[in-house]
């Protein structure tokens, strides 16, 4: 018996009845009751229901679609992604720090489960120096094959290299195309897919529409997906 079906229904409405009235078993009286008792616990199922899409912890299905179109508009889609990613998708995109890439950084971590790694050749604290040491201590410490990070070039002013890892695979599970390394007529699994092709997981579209809403305004991101 658990919590709201039809025998806890039951039970709470036989203890409120006058003791005097019935004998404890009186299967007529239950049947009745019993009756009243599997709609109260339908009721009470729909209850627990509309409780949980009330929040978007706890929201799933349509209802997910919903909270995206209230909040963002048509800026996210779910395009085939399951609740759970869907989810992390809104979570990451309304009530978090935007416009600024400590921003766009926690945006595409949440969404993906991996830090992604960034990179601005006009930002001397991502270039570091060679030998870069004051007082005896190293700053940013840069050499070949130490540390990670790139030549500065501020020709490149308002534009950001980040490299990002998807975790999740994404697209048609266990099927590949035309160049893939098992596809071809006669071999190989592949076969033709369309737009509304059900896909899995975390897709490239999905982090690059991500990042067009959380990236600094005026910069330009460069990916990669590795």
């Amino acid at each position: 018996m658990a919590i709201g079906d039809s025998a806890d229904i039951l039970g709470r409405v036989r203890k409120l009845l006058p003791s005097r009235w019935f004998a404890w078993t009186a299967p007529y009286r239950d049947a009745i009751i019993g009756g009243v008792s599997d709609l109260a616990a339908w009721c009470y199922g729909w209850i627990t229901y509309a409780r949980s899409q009330s929040r978007l912890a706890t929201a799933n299905g349509p209802f997910l679609d919903i909270y995206s179109y209230d909040f963002l508009g048509r800026a996210i889609l779910r395009n085939g992604a399951t609740d759970t990613v869907f989810r992390a998708q809104i979570q990451a995109t309304i009530l978090k720090e935007r416009v600024t890439r400590h921003g766009m950084f926690q945006a595409v971590q949440t969404l993906t489960g991996n830090a992604p790694w960034i990179f601005e050749p006009w930002n001397p604290g991502d270039c570091g120096a060679y030998s870069n040491q004051a007082n005896g201590i190293a700053y940013g410490q840069f050499g070949y094959g130490v540390g990670r990070g790139g030549y500065g070039n501020m020709a490149m002013p308002g534009q950001v290299l980040m490299q990002v890892v998807r975790g999740a695979p994404s697209g048609v599970p266990e099927a590949t195309g035309y160049g893939g390394y098992a596809g071809g007529y006669g071999q190989g699994a592949i076969e033709y897919v369309g737009s509304y092709t059900r896909q899995i997981g975390v897709t490239d579209q999905q982090i690059e529409n991500l990042i067009t809403y959380t990236k600094p305004s005026g910069v330009t991101v460069w990916m990669q997906f590795v």
